[in-house]
């Protein structure tokens, strides 16, 4: 072999050892510089920025209209549902705020329910409000004439009816044999928030009249017990029609104030 072919044979051996190492190197190094990939934006909240989503269910019918109170807004919930839907349902009863926590009341003719409820940014929650699941009744007002459903401490005082009306409890109807006479103011400073009351106790002779506070306990709008240190009182709303024609045929008293207070035994009625 002549010496010029030689050397370009060399060269051509040298040159693809070479270029060998160099893609090798690349790689199992590669560049030293990292790259940064930035992650996607968020998709948009689909209730609006900072907000989130309520929605109310009930699975039973609920005698009249149904208005649910949230954050200074009402709402009429007309729809009873057979199985529970999706909480993004378009005919679904909602309500869409800003992310927080909220008190919800809703009212039916009789139902009454509170809630307390958290609302979360970018969610959607379901509250299902049958037969007041998970909530509390709270209190409700007393205007209206209630009807004792049982004696309790005070024999013979079943069917004793109260007019509650400008702040106080007039006894309207009383039994016979019951202590409590017409006239008498048996409930006075009536407490909406703390859900307590001052009920009047008299002695086994009918004297001795004096108040006791008392806490109250609603099932629903129209029935109520009377929890008090001589024992559990249970009453009923009677209905506007029947309270009409019971005060009708009542001679009315207008009490100024509340009958004196006096020492010795107690038993609340």
């Amino acid at each position: 072999m002549k010496p010029e072919k030689y050397i370009t044979y060399i060269f051509g051996i040298f040159l693809i050892f070479a270029l060998a190492y160099i893609s090798a190197c690349d790689s199992k190094g590669g560049s030293t510089e990292s790259v940064i990939v930035n992650p996607p934006p968020p998709p948009p909240n689909p209730y609006g920025e900072g907000n989130g989503k309520i929605s109310f269910i009930r699975t039973q019918q609920i005698d009249g209209s149904v208005i649910i109170y949230i954050s200074n807004k009402q709402i009429n919930d007309t729809i009873v549902w057979n199985v529970s839907p999706s909480c993004d349902t378009n005919i679904i009863t909602s309500q869409i705020l800003k992310a927080g926590n909220y008190s919800v009341r809703i009212e039916g003719n009789i139902f009454l329910c509170n809630y307390n409820v958290n609302v979360e940014e970018r969610k959607c929650k379901i509250l299902d409000y049958t037969n007041c699941s998970g909530g509390y009744v709270g209190c409700y007002t007393l205007d209206g004439v209630w009807n004792r459903t049982a004696d309790g401490p005070c024999p013979n005082c079943r069917g004793l009816k109260i007019e509650f009306r400008n702040g106080v409890g007039e006894v309207i109807y009383t039994p016979p044999g019951c202590r409590f006479p017409i006239g008498d103011l048996k409930w006075i400073d009536f407490d909406i928030n703390g859900c307590n009351i001052s009920d009047l106790a008299r002695d086994s002779l009918g004297g001795g009249p004096e108040y006791q506070r008392a806490s109250m306990t609603f099932e629903n709008k129209n029935s109520l017990i009377i929890n008090g240190p001589s024992g559990t009182i249970p009453y009923s709303r009677i209905s506007t029609d029947e309270a009409k024609k019971i005060l009708k045929n009542i001679k009315r008293t207008d009490n100024s104030g509340a009958p004196a207070k006096s020492t010795g035994l107690q038993t609340a009625g």
